[in-house]
């Protein structure tokens, strides 16, 4: 099984929707009630983020999604990481990773975030990143 991944311009978002709806509404339950479909799809549509897309070549399937954004400090530019999902993760995630790092590095970004559960602390680890803050949070 191989992958091409690959950024989705755009202005193809809503092309591209019925491929990729069922990833989107797996990963949407995890964001902790911060998006809904809606305001992904909207966002990628207005340029406030991108969207990744893992390519099976044996299926033509797209296995996945990715959104990022870029998150801008005072003193820093982020690559945030903000969804990851889909099926056969280990078999694309290093390519992703690849092309993800040479976009943040071309964007001139200072370091790469992400916005994830838990047991995306053990897989990102072998690829050079490191736990720095616990978010926690409460409902009011």
């Amino acid at each position: 099984m191989t992958y091409e991944v690959s950024g989705v311009p755009h202005e193809d978002v809503y092309r591209i929707l019925p491929l990729i709806d069922k990833h989107l509404n797996n990963v949407i339950p995890y964001t902790g009630g911060r998006y809904e479909k809606q305001d992904i799809i909207e966002g990628i549509e207005n340029k406030l983020f991108d969207l990744w897309i893992p390519i099976n070549t044996d299926t033509s399937n797209i296995d996945g999604v990715v959104v990022t954004q870029f998150t801008v400090y005072p003193r820093k530019k982020v690559f945030t990481i903000l969804l990851c999902c889909g099926d056969h993760l280990n078999k694309w995630y290093s390519s992703m990773f690849e092309m993800l790092s040479s976009f943040a590095q071309l964007n001139r970004c200072d370091l790469a975030e992400v916005v994830g559960r838990k047991g995306w602390v053990r897989k990102l680890k072998d690829d050079g990143f490191k736990q720095s803050v616990w978010i926690v949070e409460r409902e009011f």
